[in-house]
């Protein structure tokens, strides 16, 4: 679907009034922070709202997909604890894990290894 160009002018238009009125989920104040960390300067409030939402849809995402991945790891353990009780059993909680956030991570191209004295268990 192609749109023209005053359409997509006119979108762009939009989002950045939308940004600039509308703070996101990471505050300015966090963003900033974080910004200035990695060497971005922008004195631009709508630009640096911009990467906070971009940055809240990428942790949105990898939570969503950490808790899939553990949903599906626990189904299996139900389902392997049932087979060897001989019957069903009541679900168990989804907790979610460190390895569960690794693959999703994993998913998205970022690779994380945790140091051998975190505890997950």
């Amino acid at each position: 679907m192609s749109t023209a160009p005053q359409d997509q002018n006119r979108l762009t238009v939009e989002l950045l009034q939308a940004l600039q009125s509308n703070p996101c989920a990471i505050n300015d104040e966090l963003a900033d922070h974080y910004l200035k960390r990695t060497g971005f300067i922008c004195p631009d409030i709508r630009v640096k709202r911009l990467m906070a939402l971009a940055t809240q849809k990428f942790l949105t995402d990898v939570l969503a997909d950490s808790y899939q991945v553990a949903r599906l790891r626990q189904a299996s353990r139900d389902r392997k604890v049932a087979a060897a009780a001989g019957g069903s059993s009541k679900p168990t909680k989804v907790v979610l894990t460190t390895q569960d956030l690794t693959l999703a991570l994993a998913d998205s191209g970022v690779h994380l290894c945790k140091p051998e004295y975190f505890a997950d268990k």
